[in-house]
Formats: C-alpha cells, structure tokens, sequence
C-alpha cells in the first residue's frame, strides 16, 4: 500500500474563500485535481461517496499495490508532513505563485518530517503564455535542481494521470532515492552497511533470569467488520495501521487480520460467524459487526479530524475538551464502530 497526500496554496493566507460568490485567487484549486484523480479508478472498483470533490480515492492499477490519495483540507497546506505518506503532489499556480514564502515554509516542514517521501511540484496553468517554466519555479522558490516539476492543466485530465502514475512509479521502484527539496541540499545518505556475522564477534551468552509473571497491558482490540476490504480503506488506507498478517480460523469460518496500531495490535475478524469460543452445531451463523469503541492517542487531533471528514468519515463528537491538556472527538469506521482519537495526558484523582 501507498499512499500520497495532495495539498495546494491558492492565496497569501492560504484559506481559500469558502462564500458563495467570492472569486478564488487563483483558479486552480486541489477539489478540480481530486476530481481528475477520481477519474482514475473504473466506476467499478470506487469507493466513497463519489460526488463533486472527493477528498480520498484508492487507485488499484498503478502500481504493484494500492495506491490512497488523499486531500488536505485547504488551510492545511502547512501540515502536510503530519500525514505519514510514501509521495506528496503540492499543487501551485504557474501563472501567479501567490504566495512563494508560504510555500516555503510548508516544504521545509515537509522535508524536515519527510525526507524520504517523494515530492512533486503540479504546476497549474503551465500551458499559458504568461506561466513559468518549471526552471523559474524552481529558482523562485528555491528548489533543487532535480525536484520534479510537472504540468497540470485544468482542462486535460491526462496530465493529471501523467503525474500521479509517475509519482506512484517512483514510489514503487526500490532503488530511486527521493531528490532533495531545496537547492543546495544533499540526498539522504545511504544507510550504513551491516557487516556480516563473520566480521563480528558475539557477545558471550549470558543465561537469563526466567521471567516473573507480568500483565503488560491490552494486546490487542478485536472488531468484527461486515467487509474486510471496507474495513482495511478505512484503517489502512486512511489512519495509516499497517497490516502485519492473516490468517484463517476453518473450523469457525473466520478470517483474522491484524494491524500494527502502535503498542497494541488491531484484529479484524471478518467471515461467516462471530468470534466466539464456542462454535455451535447448526452452522455458520451472520457475523454480527462491531465493538463498543476502540480509542486510539493521536497527536494534532484537530488535523487528524479534518482529513478524516474531509474522507467523508462520519464524525460522533467533535472535538472537545475533557479536561486541562486532554482533548478527544470520536468518528465511526465503515460498519458504524465508534472509534474515540484521544490527545493529552489524563491525570486520575482516584485509583
């Protein structure tokens, strides 16, 4: 799985004006991409809700896995780099960069949490007289020599099909290292080589203590899902878990997936009947989706939420605050389980 994030600047404050009537201050904007991007994927195959300006779209030929394309809401060009993605798409316009140190600002944070996330520079507009070339917009920004810089132009889906596959392309070959955002900067250093075992002399083996018995905490949290592939969109594909295996459980007529969500592993259960420890004798039975909740500590919880409904995820509680340094909101998966995003430290006055 891939996953790129799209994100653009469209005037000095970089809050495109949201009431009906305004002029935009520049015509290119990241809901017309997002739209051409959604092109991309037969009718048959999408997901989401579809609509005018979809904020997240899976593209399943691209490249050798998934690909997740995922918009940033449009005041939040600044945090791209929070997202954990493998490519990012900054969308400026050609014929007026309107806001240069802006932009600046947002890829060096970028570069700075993401160094060896792949960047592309969508270049709106480049068709017209009055545009840069992409050499200009290099040296007007300050950008290396290397970055790419490709031309998208409203009115011909191609180019934006040209750039996300090539994005997906440089993603997905193991040996092309990331080129450096800005001009005078080096690529990332290739790690250092592991010398071989024989090259190294081990450590005398030291017998250790048995351990004592312990309770380190939950394991894991169990969700039975009614659609697996839903299911794995949703925490996957939008909150970032990484699947770390499957297996199946013949005799219940289940299928285990567990998901790398931090210090706790996420187990989906998907197939015939429930997870339980006695399977009964009339056969499979309809496996009834859900848990109560499962919570989930997140940095930045006002970003996280944003991108979640900007992805159409439906929000149960935005967020509040439930006491000095603690914020949670809660959104529910696709099968309607509440899933709490929870920031902050909470300080218990009993035990």
């Amino acid at each position: 799985m891939f996953k790129i994030a799209v994100f653009g600047f469209y005037g000095p404050d970089q809050v495109r004006m949201a009431a009906e009537g305004d002029p935009h201050l520049s015509p290119v904007d990241t809901e017309s991409f997002m739209r051409l991007v959604w092109a991309m994927e037969p009718v048959e195959s999408r997901i989401g809700p579809g609509g005018s300006a979809p904020c997240f779209v899976k593209l399943s030929s691209v490249a050798s896995q998934p690909v997740y394309v995922q918009s940033l809401s449009n005041r939040m060009a600044p945090g791209a780099g929070l997202l954990r993605c493998d490519g990012y798409v900054a969308i400026i316009d050609a014929v007026k960069i309107l806001a240069p140190r802006a932009i600046q600002t947002a890829l060096q944070r970028l570069a700075a949490l993401r160094p060896d996330a792949h960047l592309i520079i969508a270049a709106g507009r480049q068709n017209e007289p009055d545009a840069l070339s992409s050499d200009e917009i290099r040296a007007v920004l300050g950008l290396h020599h290397d970055l790419p810089v490709y031309p998208y132009v409203l009115t011909e889906p191609k180019t934006v099909h040209r750039l996300i596959r090539r994005l997906a392309r440089y993603i997905d070959d193991p040996g092309r290292a990331a080129p450096p955002i800005f001009a005078g900067e080096e690529a990332a250093p290739a790690l250092a080589r592991t010398p071989p075992a024989s090259e190294t002399t081990p450590p005398p083996a030291v017998e250790a203590p048995p351990p004592l018995p312990h309770v380190h905490g939950i394991a894991q949290v169990g969700i039975a899902v009614a659609d697996l592939e839903r299911a794995l969109d949703f925490y996957r594909g939008l909150l970032g878990f990484r699947v770390l295996g499957q297996f199946d459980w013949p005799q219940a007529g289940l299928t285990i997936t567990h998901l790398d969500s931090g210090r706790t592993l996420l187990e989906l259960v998907s197939g015939a009947e429930p997870p339980v420890s006695e399977i009964p004798a009339q056969g499979p039975r309809p496996l009834r989706p859900g848990a109560r909740h499962i919570t989930l500590r997140v940095t930045d919880l006002d970003t996280i939420v944003d991108q979640l409904v900007c992805a159409d995820v439906p929000l149960l509680h935005a967020p509040a605050t439930l006491m000095d340094g603690v914020r949670l909101a809660a959104v529910a998966d696709p099968d309607g389980t509440p899933v709490v995003l929870f920031e902050g430290d909470i300080v218990y006055r009993r035990r």
